[in-house]
């Protein structure tokens, strides 16, 4: 009986392939969190140089914006200051705008002062008097209404600046100092002197031994 032989290795016989194994991935994961950590790394310095950069700037322009806010505190105060100013400007010459009037009204309102004097010290009747009165009354009613005021110091203490003392009298009832008499009335344009009183003021009798001498 015939052996049956053995095939070879490199017979006809179909050859059994093995798949290749997968190759270890752990070094290209450890390249690529090293490439992460280095762009993180990067960012965040520069992150900082810009903040550093930033800070510097602010640091710069702070003094310039103080002063920006000081010239802007300066500028406000000073218009704030020429606006009152001018206020008060306009407010003078609305208050003020009568004071040439109010002088060119003078000598007429003397004239009826007088003329009322000459009336109550002559034999004119009551009802003329009265007639000159209601004028006078009237008229300085309607000087009062745009701030034009007489006033009369009789009796008062004199004072040199809203009275003119036209001479000074010896007087034993009356205090030294005194207004005895009026001249002419003074006239206040609201708050501001337009003519000053013309008055007699009182002095201390001469004593006896001053009269002898």
């Amino acid at each position: 009986m015939a052996r049956k032989k053995k095939s070879s290795p490199d017979s006809d016989s179909p050859e059994i392939k093995e798949d290749p194994l997968p190759e270890d991935s752990t070094d290209e994961e450890s390249e690529a969190e090293v490439t992460v950590e280095i762009v993180t790394e990067s960012d965040e310095k520069q992150e900082q140089t810009n903040f550093e950069h930033l800070q510097a700037r602010i640091d710069e322009l702070e003094p310039a914006l103080e002063e920006a806010r000081a010239y802007a505190l300066r500028a406000h105060s000073e218009t704030e200051n020429v606006r009152r100013r001018m206020d008060r400007e306009l407010e003078k010459a609305h208050k003020y705008a009568l004071s040439d009037f109010a002088q060119a009204l003078l000598s007429p309102l003397d004239t009826f002062d007088i003329a009322l004097q000459s009336a109550k010290d002559s034999d004119v009747s009551d009802q003329v008097i009265q007639g000159f009165e209601l004028s006078v009354k009237s008229l300085a009613d309607a000087l009062e209404k745009f701030g034009i005021v007489s006033f009369d110091p009789h009796g008062e203490v004199f004072d040199p600046e809203k009275h003119k003392a036209m001479t000074y009298v010896p007087h034993p009832d009356a205090e030294p100092g005194s207004v005895i008499e009026v001249f002419r009335k003074g006239y206040m344009l609201h708050d501001r002197l337009i003519r000053g009183a013309e008055v007699v003021v009182a002095k201390e009798p001469e004593s006896p031994e001053e009269e002898d001498s």
